[in-house]
């Protein structure tokens, strides 16, 4: 059996495992209980800290938030009883199988060091940050939506669903508590990215303070001499001259995050954001980054899936044209979301033609996509970029 780093560097299998994802993510994989349940203690489970994809799944069980797949490619899993892929384990291997057929080996992640410690005051670390992928922390800085509370939240969206009472997350996180996760996951795990999200506020201006107040307690707590090697994530503040702040204080990789394309549909699907910061302000502001950063820098993600695929490709071009790098999650059906599960699988082929579009613009304009196959886990932006599909 290969090692662990074998594993991740079993380049020829690239293609395979791309493909593998590629699947997994459009149809969701079935559950497992009694396998999840034989490997509990060895994988990095679901924290249900922003969304649930996982149907029919008792939230307090343990299940796997991703897998590994041969040649470092990380898939999410979504958990959908009507999937075709089933995980299995055959002949002590790890396999991805669509009925009897063997799709692709896979590996558990293990859960971060981090989470295995305690904090100054004794808390569960796990309450505030998780890992993406293989080495990616990620936190919320409000795993909240006061969109959602005003009845305007995204319709794709299940956060306010998600993060009750019975989640052991903090809701609300302080600077000086996030300083101290990022230094035990600087001393604990080996860290290639942080992504920070502001969550949800009616005030802008409010979620953009809480994003400097943090960067500026946490960026000296990070492996990379001040810099925030990744992306925050946030709506821009209303006076759109402070979005250089975040250039000043070491923020590699800004994003506003449009999520939809045209306006109409943004109205539609994000009516809190349109009420509360507006379409046309995202979109200005997206290009004052540019003016700060330079293109290629700054980033806006989209949800395929949502609207017919020739709005994708006009809003990845209008991107694109203006130095910024679109990209795009796949659509998962989120439980208790305004949608549901009513939009079914994903056509294959509008999934083919965004990425192959994506990978286009990105050659075209010398852009790369966000972050690698390690990370990047409900995304194919890096598989398609680099002709693995």
């Amino acid at each position: 059996m290969k090692t662990h780093e074998e594993f991740i560097n079993d380049k020829s299998s690239r293609p395979r495992s791309a493909q593998t994802k590629f699947d997994l993510l459009i149809y969701g994989v079935a559950d497992a209980p009694e396998l999840f349940s034989r490997y509990a203690q060895e994988f990095k489970e679901e924290h249900y800290a922003f969304d649930n994809g996982n149907w029919g799944v008792d939230k307090k069980r343990l299940t796997p938030t991703e897998i590994l797949l041969p040649g470092g490619i990380v898939s999410k899993l979504h958990i959908r009883p009507d999937s075709p892929l089933r995980l299995v384990e055959s002949n002590g291997l790890l396999l991805v199988c669509r009925g009897s057929k063997e799709i692709s080996e896979f590996r558990f992640l293990p859960r971060p060091n981090f989470w295995k410690k305690k904090m100054s005051n004794g808390e569960d670390p796990k309450r505030y940050a998780q890992m993406y992928g293989l080495n990616c922390l990620n936190f919320s800085l409000y795993s909240g939506c006061e969109f959602q509370d005003k009845g305007k939240g995204c319709r794709f969206c299940s956060v306010k669903a998600t993060v009750d009472k019975e989640n052991p997350i903090q809701v609300k996180k302080s600077p000086e508590k996030l300083a101290e996760i990022c230094q035990m996951a600087t001393d604990s795990d080996h860290l290639n990215y942080i992504i920070i999200t502001g969550g949800s506020y009616t005030d802008s201006e409010h979620e953009f303070d809480m994003h400097i107040r943090t960067i500026k307690a946490i960026r000296h707590h990070l492996p990379w001499n001040g810099r925030i090697k990744g992306n925050v994530s946030m709506m821009p503040p209303k006076n759109m001259e402070r979005l250089k702040e975040l250039y000043d204080n070491g923020v590699d990789n800004p994003s506003f995050n449009i999520e939809v394309w045209p306006h109409s549909a943004f109205s539609h699907f994000c009516p809190g954001k349109e009420m509360y910061v507006g379409f046309d302000h995202v979109i200005s502001s997206l290009k004052k980054l540019v003016e700060f950063y330079g293109p290629g820098m700054v980033w806006s993600n989209f949800v395929a899936g949502l609207v017919p695929i020739e709005d994708m490709k006009e809003g990845f071009r209008f991107m694109a044209e203006n130095g910024i790098i679109p990209g795009a999650n796949i659509y998962h059906a989120e439980v208790r979301s305004v949608i549901g599960n009513s939009l079914g699988v994903i056509d294959t082929e509008y999934v083919k033609k965004l990425y192959s579009y994506a990978a286009e613009l990105y050659h075209k304009y010398a852009f790369k996509p966000f972050f690698d196959t390690s990370v990047l886990r409900n995304s194919l932006a890096n598989e398609f970029y680099e002709g693995l599909l």
